[in-house]
């Protein structure tokens, strides 16, 4: 037993999944197990895992292997696995500051009412910070309104307690798009929490527009206003509603920051 249970889903990560790994293991705060699931890796990223899991016996590992699905579905299968109180999520090619989970679990046994909570984050790439956040270790509540018009945190951010991932279903395995803000806007139509406003993750490419699924600019909006109209749906079931007028404004919204993104991204490859 553990009270954190860290889930890294990975998929041909070899040349980044030992950063991530060791960014774990190098953790200040101790109560936590390693659940990696590898989804379907072609590379030598399961060889890597398995050798520095016979290299690190003092920490607990649980060494998954699945055949490829993407990450919603690599990511429920390690929480099902998954005996923490809490959950913490990280990707194969980002990682930790050293006292992330100090600060946060300190936070969290001490606001037994929270839920979910992240942290900000700054974005290396080529060892230089081209982002960096406040610093400030703020707690900044986010209510569920405030959340459909702005992502506080990203996924590697996130500590959320188990109980409350499994009432909500988790991660829905259909969806290969914003399937994680999904989720998170369903905590906050329910529960408490927020960031914590020091960047304690380190992200080393662009938020979006980069590479991979967040390269697909148009998928993304497209999967963001789905969202918001499964949210909609989701009305009957919750005291938080949203209605005509704000579901039209938070699409709009949506829309503006989507139009925004693709001028950054054209100007960026200038």
């Amino acid at each position: 037993m553990c009270k954190v249970s860290v889930i890294i889903p990975y998929y041909n990560s070899e040349m980044t999944i030992i950063r991530a790994v060791d960014s774990v293991t190098n953790q200040t705060y101790k109560d936590f197990g390693i659940i990696l699931i590898d989804d379907g890796s072609t590379d030598e990223s399961h060889r890597l895992i398995d050798n520095y899991i016979n290299n690190h016996a003092k920490f607990k590992f649980v060494h998954i292997y699945e055949e490829n699905s993407g990450p919603s579905r690599a990511r429920n299968i390690g929480v099902i696995r998954a005996k923490g109180e809490y959950i913490a999520f990280l990707d194969s090619d980002d990682s930790w500051h050293k006292n992330k989970l100090e600060i946060q679990m300190k936070f969290l046994e001490n606001n037994k009412d929270i839920a979910i909570l992240g942290c900000d984050h700054n974005i290396l790439i080529d060892n230089l910070s081209i982002k960096k956040s406040k610093d400030t270790e703020t707690f900044i509540k986010v209510n569920f309104y405030k959340r459909l018009f702005r992502n506080y945190f990203s996924t590697p951010s996130v500590v959320i307690k188990k109980e409350v991932f499994d009432e909500l279903g988790g991660f829905n395995e259909s969806q290969s798009y914003a399937e994680d803000t999904l989720l998170f806007i369903r905590v906050f139509r329910k529960y408490n929490g927020g960031k914590i406003e020091k960047p304690l993750v380190n992200l080393y490419k662009e938020e979006y527009g980069a590479t991979g699924l967040s390269s697909n600019l148009k998928e993304s909006e497209k999967w963001e206003l789905h969202n918001f109209k499964i949210l909609r749906q989701e009305n009957k079931f919750n005291d938080k509603k949203i209605n005509l007028p704000l579901y039209a404004i938070i699409c709009l919204f949506s829309l503006l920051k989507y139009l925004r993104r693709l001028a950054i991204v054209k100007f960026r490859k200038r």
